[in-house]
């Protein structure tokens, strides 16, 4: 009997999906703020460079405004970059903590003797989920 042939092998094909799914949307959205913050900063210099021969200034592009329309420098832009996906980290950390809990608890619970064996494969979102708080623990600014 092959491993995918049991319901464990199924179980553990399913979590690494989840995981590996998870893990590749949190590398595209710091893949996007990078594009993002080296857009800001090439509009910055197009403008600095446009200032200094007097000519007129390009458009300021709709990323670069706060909520109040002010200018956003590039280091403000990276710290509310920063904010935000150490925000989209803490709620992806609760995600995998918690459904790694009900893992737990579903394969402790099962009627099924097979799934017993399959309560450890709860640890690791468990484990990924703790790893996503320290994280956010560990990257906030230490003035605050």
């Amino acid at each position: 009997m092959t491993i995918l042939n049991s319901g464990m092998g199924w179980a553990i094909f399913g979590s690494a999906f989840i995981f590996i799914f998870i893990l590749l949307g949190i590398l595209a959205e710091g893949q996007r703020q990078k594009r993002k913050l080296a857009r800001q900063e090439l509009i910055q210099k197009e403008r600095f460079m446009a200032m200094e021969k007097g000519l007129p200034l390009p458009e300021w592009d709709a990323t670069m405004l706060d909520d109040e329309g002010a200018v956003l420098s590039s280091a403000e832009a990276h710290a509310r970059g920063k904010e935000k996906f150490r925000l989209v980290s803490l709620c992806v950390g609760f995600i995998l903590a918690f459904s790694g809990i009900g893992m737990i608890i579903a394969f402790h619970f099962s009627s099924d003797r097979g799934f017993h064996e399959l309560t450890t494969i709860g640890a690791i979102p468990l484990m990924a989920g703790i790893g996503l708080f320290l994280f956010y623990l560990l990257t906030r600014n230490p003035s605050n």
